[in-house]
């Protein structure tokens, strides 16, 4: 509920805060609207000219626009919300998956295959020689979620892929080479 709330006072906020600044002098029509006036002021402000309109602020509404702006932002949620309006449930981050053992000719569309009925696959990465950019027959899968990563690796571990018996296990970190 606090979400459509600070939203619609964040954009009352700055809609007192456009009504604060108010042109005035010769040159502005008084039975122009409006939105009339604000356009001409901004035109002739823009050239700087001897045309320039002079402005009054109404202290009031100033104030008033600054507090809804920070009551609007204050009544947001922290953190990212999903496009219906309501905050994503945390999740840990995604899991680095070591795959080894598989035949030189698998690409990372079969990789992405092996893994996809046990979750979401967000990367697939195949080690290649360096000059030669040959399959070293090892890679890595990410996925999102940690548990479907756990399922994936003890359903794959030591099944056997185009003869070759698959080693899958979590990603440890790369140690620096001495």
């Amino acid at each position: 509920m606090r979400d459509p709330v600070g939203k619609v006072l964040a954009i009352c906020g700055v809609l007192v805060l456009a009504l604060s600044i108010t042109p005035t002098g010769g040159g502005i029509d008084p039975d122009a609207g409006w939105w009339v006036t604000q356009w001409t002021w901004i035109q002739r402000t823009r050239r700087q000219g001897p045309q320039a309109t002079p402005i009054t602020i109404n202290p009031f509404l100033l104030y008033l626009g600054v507090v809804l702006s920070i009551a609007g932002i204050a009544l947001r949620p922290s953190g990212a919300s999903t496009p219906d309006g309501t905050t994503p449930r945390q999740v840990e981050p995604s899991m680095n998956i070591f795959v080894g053992n598989f035949p030189f000719t698998t690409t990372e569309d079969d990789l992405r295959h092996l893994f996809a009925p046990y979750g979401r696959v967000a990367h697939v990465h195949l080690i290649t020689e360096h000059h030669t950019g040959r399959p070293r027959g090892f890679g890595f899968v990410e996925m999102p979620d940690t548990t479907e990563a756990h399922a994936a690796i003890e359903a794959l571990h030591g099944r056997e892929l185009g003869g070759r018996t698959l080693t899958v296990s979590d990603a440890r970190p790369r140690r620096p080479r001495g």
